[in-house]
């Protein structure tokens, strides 16, 4: 009698040894996922990434901020430029407007020290004969200064309208004549300062 439970030829060939199967590899689960808690593969790439945005992102703040000083700069230097421009436009309306004959020769020098050509060579022709008719005239003016704008400016050059008002008397009219101005004054940067080159009457 043969005994088939130790008979090879009449194994099951459906049945398999549990024991028998190989263990999946340590660190893996099935389907190839990753385990929990375990870093992806790409993580340092990542981290390098990100390290790379990071210092983009401080050099641009960084850009930003000398932009904004040199902004910041070129405007106060526009701002002291156009206050000079227009308080030496003002100051050569003022004189013109309130010259008379007591004060004609110092008017036309403080005229002068602000001046440049062809105003500066103009306002010295003309300053003796000028003078003169003043003082014949007996003329005395008084007045001031009404409005001030910058029309232009740059680094090298200026125009100022000045609108002004005064009242001159003399000895055609002793109790005084009132006159508006309306002056379009060019301006030049030189040495260092704003000098008046031109002075016309404006429409």
């Amino acid at each position: 009698m043969t005994d088939t439970a130790t008979d090879p030829d009449t194994t099951d060939p459906d049945t398999t040894d549990p024991a028998s199967s190989d263990p999946a590899p340590t660190g893996t689960v099935p389907g190839g996922a990753e385990p929990d808690g375990a870093a992806p593969a790409d993580a340092p790439r990542r981290r390098g990434r990100l390290a790379v945005t990071a210092v983009a992102l401080l050099v641009v703040a960084a850009a930003a901020a000398v932009l904004s000083v040199l902004a910041w700069r070129g405007t106060a230097g526009t701002v002291a430029d156009r206050d000079e421009a227009t308080a030496v436009a003002s100051q050569v309306v003022r004189e013109f407007i309130g010259i008379d004959a007591d004060n004609a020769r110092g008017s036309v020098d403080t005229m002068l020290a602000v001046a440049t050509d062809p105003f500066r060579t103009e306002l010295g022709r003309f300053s003796e004969v000028f003078g003169a008719i003043l003082a014949q005239g007996k003329v005395e003016a008084e007045g001031g200064i009404d409005a001030v704008g910058i029309e232009h400016i740059d680094a090298d050059t200026a125009t100022v309208l000045v609108s002004a008002s005064t009242t001159v008397r003399n000895t055609e009219v002793p109790d005084g004549a009132p006159r508006d101005f309306r002056l379009l004054l060019g301006l030049r940067h030189e040495d260092g300062a704003w000098k008046v080159s031109t002075v016309e009457v404006a429409p």
